[in-house]
């Protein structure tokens, strides 16, 4: 077995028992850590509860195409994204990285380069996420947001799971704070095919999440009827 390198995080999906088995072995093996789906709806239940450093992802599965869902990947999670698939088709790999993919791998995969692949963007990831960190840590009255790392903690402890379109919305909130960010501002941060109403909605869900633990009476994200919205959080 390949060792030595390091303890990332993937996400492995694959609907092929053979092919998931033995490229599970081969990264256990490398040293990263792992997690397992074999549809699209297992990804999309993954993704939600856990962060990933990378998702080494099918192209096809009996309930979708991967080049559909890499869109809204972008949009939920950071991770990075390697299509590895049987496909020869050119186009598949240009939809695929046109859409955000970060990689494209051809099965059979060798082990070693699955291994050297997964390794190199997930470093590549955290180089980035560590030279980005620097003022991305914000403390406020009762909790605290590491913009970088896409996390969010209540009291020091319990970690609040948001999208990554939440985070950036909560990014572009802080960083203009205390003035407010008009709607169409905040529709530029996000995907095409985002509207003002899913911002609203998104807005909503934060709000949602952090009055669940701190209480309703403590301010968050106010509305500037008309305009936008503006973060009225206490900075410590």
């Amino acid at each position: 077995m390949i060792a030595g390198r390091g303890n990332a995080h993937i996400l492995l999906v694959e609907d092929e028992t053979t092919a998931r088995d033995l490229y599970n072995a081969v990264l256990l093996g490398a040293g990263f850590t792992t997690d397992l789906a074999c549809s699209i709806s297992e990804l999309r239940q993954r993704v939600r509860y856990k962060k990933f450093d990378v998702i080494l992802l099918e192209l096809h599965f009996p309930d979708g195409k991967a080049l559909d869902i890499i869109p809204e990947l972008r949009r939920e999670t950071s991770a990075g994204i390697i299509v590895a698939t049987s496909s020869r088709a050119t186009s598949d790999r240009l939809i695929g990285l046109e859409n955000g993919a970060d990689d494209y791998l051809e099965k059979p995969l060798h082990p070693r380069e699955l291994v050297a692949r997964v390794h190199n963007l997930s470093r590549r990831i955290n180089t980035a996420f560590l030279c980005a960190r620097e003022g991305t840590v914000h403390h406020f009255a009762g909790w605290k947001v590491d913009l970088a790392a896409r996390k969010i903690w209540l009291h020091d402890s319990l970690e609040v799971h948001l999208t990554e379109n939440e985070f950036r919305l909560l990014d572009a909130l802080i960083r203009h704070a205390p003035r407010p960010v008009h709607r169409d501002r905040l529709l530029m941060l996000l995907d095409e095919d985002i509207t003002i109403r899913a911002i609203d909605k998104a807005i909503y869900r934060m709000r949602t999440k952090l009055h669940a633990v701190l209480g309703k009476s403590v301010p968050f994200v106010e509305t500037v009827h008309g305009f936008g919205y503006r973060l009225a959080a206490r900075r410590l």
